[in-house]
């Protein structure tokens, strides 16, 4: 039974002690290359020389990590990592094997369960062997006093801390041992830095790549050859050949797979792509953002960005002036172009609560569907509901031509009419207006020239202010009072996200 006078640990058995010593003698190495886990059959084991194997074994994993421990030298440590599919079982008893199957220690620890991720319960697991070494005769192996929980992200971090750091200020091919941590300068210029193959040959490895300047030199890190970046694969399910840093500090954490694909792990900033913000500085922010101002953009430099536009439903042709706030497709060919939000409000869309209205104007003839000489046609789309003039409720806008709308029922008038249109266009804009209303006017009387708008004096007792016209045809209302459309307003520089 395990308790508080329990005694945990671990020892060299008599073959792994003559294994050791034989290698030492030969001047070779040796060399463990499994780690054993069993549950001991549900007893608190000790270790014993004489072992050949386990009590019971329940699980055999290769080392994950084999090296001497940063803080004393005669300290070999080997590592096992447990991924969370693996499990359904307690740990009790461990042991190493070598290269040539040899069961070369053994050790028990505290009971602990592994569980399944079927389980609900699902963990990565580390389990840590202490070997420590004093010449070749008197070996002793311990294990750390309990198993060792630890992430994923607990462990690559790990590794990166372990890891190279390079200094780059010039386009180049990074090399295999530069993996690490790259910081890379483009103050001088624009720099084009290649990352090493992500082959067989280079494994699993880790690299963050960091901008240090805040120039706007263009910095691109570009895979190797037809290997890709995996980000933004909601847009492109085989990735991108190459990402941008943008301003100082901008940062990835790229991990390679062994197959030709370079994985996002973290990023500096990863605000959802194409999202508009608000911000309280006129210089960009770190990161990978750029102005709300209608930029004309290269599709081949921003593929990522051209993709998102395609798939947005809000892409369209640049003639249709009224949706700046929408993307455009630039030349047909080679270009698009970014929003266009400067000195505007931002409204919710209603996304067919059809809370707003613009009006059409038009020519009908009766029996047809067809609503021609229309005037704000372009504000409209497919599905959208008329309402008003002479169709009948329920009407739809089914097709919409560059001189011409079709509705879903016949007009049952002709001649000119007007409608409402109910439903916006995701972003369109439409002017300051207010709805349809009514002032309260008096009119003077008199003889002359004047046609000069002037105040009246007000007899009511809400001093409403009334506007006199002499001699005009027809009669005038004057302007009193200041804008009435347009509220008090805070105006903050507005951001895209590019990448």
């Amino acid at each position: 039974m395990v308790d508080q006078n329990s005694i945990f640990g671990g020892l060299l058995t008599t073959l792994g002690a003559a294994k050791k010593t034989n290698c030492d003698a030969l001047g070779i190495p040796w060399q463990p290359s499994h780690m054993l886990i069993g549950d001991a059959n549900g007893v608190a084991p000790t270790p014993d020389a004489s072992q050949t194997q386990l009590i019971n074994q329940v699980h055999r994993a290769p080392l994950n990590q084999l090296h001497t421990s940063p803080t004393d030298p005669n300290v070999l440590i080997a590592e096992v990592v447990l991924p969370p599919e693996v499990g359904g079982w307690w740990m009790r008893e461990l042991a190493l094997e070598d290269s040539d199957g040899v069961f070369c220690a053994v050790a028990n620890l505290p009971p602990s369960y592994k569980p399944l991720l079927a389980q609900g319960s699902g963990r990565n697991q580390v389990v840590r062997m202490h070997i420590i070494t004093n010449g070749t005769a008197n070996i002793q192996l311990k294990i750390d006093p309990a198993v060792v929980l630890a992430t994923r992200d607990y462990v690559d971090r790990s590794l990166i801390a372990r890891s190279a750091f390079t200094k780059v200020s010039s386009s180049r091919t990074l090399k295999a041992q530069e993996m690490g941590i790259v910081l890379i300068d483009a103050s001088t210029r624009a720099l084009n830095i290649q990352l090493p193959a992500a082959d067989a040959r280079l494994g699993t490895r880790d690299v963050i790549v960091r901008r240090k300047d805040n120039s706007i030199n263009r910095l691109i890190i570009k895979a190797h050859g037809k290997d890709t970046l995996m980000f933004h694969t909601h847009l492109n399910p085989v990735g991108y050949p190459f990402l941008v840093l943008m301003g100082a500090g901008d940062w990835w954490h790229l991990r390679s797979d062994g197959a030709g694909s370079w994985w996002p792990l973290g990023r500096f900033d990863s605000t959802t792509l194409g999202r508009p913000v608000f911000e309280t500085t006129t210089v960009f922010s770190p990161g990978g953002y750029g102005a709300m101002s209608g930029q004309l953009l290269d599709r081949n430099e921003w593929p990522w960005l051209w993709d998102h536009a395609q798939q947005s439903g809000m892409l369209y042709p640049e003639k249709h002036s009224y949706l700046e706030g929408a993307w455009t497709i630039g030349d047909h060919k080679t270009t698009f172009r970014l929003p266009e939000a400067r000195g505007e409000f931002f409204r919710v869309l209603d996304e067919d609560r059809r809370v707003d209205k613009s009006t059409l104007t038009g020519t009908t003839t009766r029996g047809s569907p067809v609503i021609s000489d229309i005037r704000g046609r372009m504000r409209v789309k497919i599905g959208m509901m008329l309402e008003g003039g002479d169709f009948p409720k329920g009407t739809t806008i089914i097709s919409v031509g560059e001189s011409e709308i079709v509705a879903s029922n016949e007009s049952q008038t002709d001649g000119a009419g007007e409608w409402q249109v109910l439903g916006r266009i995701a972003g369109s804009w439409t002017p300051d207006t207010f709805e349809r209303h009514t002032h309260s006017v008096s009119f003077g009387s008199g003889k002359g020239d004047r046609v000069a708008l002037l105040p009246a004096a007000s007899t009511s007792v809400a001093h409403i202010n009334h506007v006199v016209a002499y001699n005009t045809s027809p009669p005038l209302i004057g302007r009193v009072g200041n804008e009435e459309t347009r509220p008090r307003n805070i105006a903050y520089p507005a951001r895209i996200k590019l990448i």
